[in-house]
């Protein structure tokens, strides 16, 4: 009988440690503020196993930090300027509670002014109307490399060195605090392409630089890496 009880102990375990292997993870999706191949990125969203996610266009969205609560990891994937004061307390406190946050190419030009931004994303792409000071550009359409940089992060483990098309930001500024995961040599192209953060113990940041598409979007490397970013924004991995 005891012998019984305890196999069918163990048989409990390890059937609560595969039902939380298998819990999806629940994201948000900020958009707006800049057009992108919708198919495209939500065909690639949807091939990501067990993860569910909700979109939110701007500039509605932001109203989401009023009130946040119910997932996982916000995937910022927007590109705006206009948010209010009592949005931006919200996201702070957020940030401080606790929260997954993966930001994905053009997110790095939004909030010009709101460096907390800018400092959990770990850099801005900066755009300044004074000739004089740094100002960052892009380019469409470029073929660069993408080479791995921290081959034993959890993101970008078993990843190897790739070839990208897409669009490339160069004069970016990046805070020197980062964990680089990805470079790139290509000559006019940020230096850094994907980093990832821990801003406190309980919040963690990725930044990914490609993500114009929808090439990229295909790209089963690019798909592990941001599935990889999720799970590790999120402490799953």
């Amino acid at each position: 009988m005891k012998a019984l009880c305890i196999y069918l102990l163990i048989c409990f375990c390890l059937t609560n440690v595969g039902n939380a292997r298998q819990e999806k993870i629940s994201v948000l999706v900020i958009t707006g503020g800049h057009g992108f191949d919708r198919p495209a990125f939500f065909e690639m969203m949807d091939a990501l196993r067990n993860i569910e996610y909700k979109e939110l266009a701007q500039p509605e969205a932001n109203a989401y930090f009023l009130n946040p609560e119910g997932y996982d990891v916000i995937l910022f994937y927007d590109m705006v300027q206009e948010i209010s004061e009592a949005e931006k307390a919200g996201f702070e406190q957020l940030v401080k509670d606790g929260i997954g946050l993966v930001f994905l190419h053009h997110a790095i030009v939004s909030y010009q002014d709101w460096d907390f931004y800018r400092d959990v994303l770990g850099g801005r792409y900066i755009e300044n109307e004074d000739s004089t000071q740094m100002q960052s550009n892009y380019q469409h359409d470029v073929h660069y490399d993408a080479r791995i940089a921290d081959k034993d992060h959890p993101i970008s483990l078993a990843i190897e060195d790739f070839e990208i098309f897409d669009e490339i930001y160069g004069q970016v500024f990046i805070s020197p605090d980062v964990n680089v995961l990805i470079s790139s040599s290509h000559s006019e192209s940020m230096e850094h392409l994907m980093w990832s953060r821990e801003v406190n113990p309980k919040t963690r940041s990725v930044y990914l630089q490609p993500g114009h598409g929808p090439g990229i979007f295909a790209d089963s490397r690019y798909r592990n890496l941001l599935k990889n970013s999720i799970l590790w924004a999120a402490f799953r991995r």
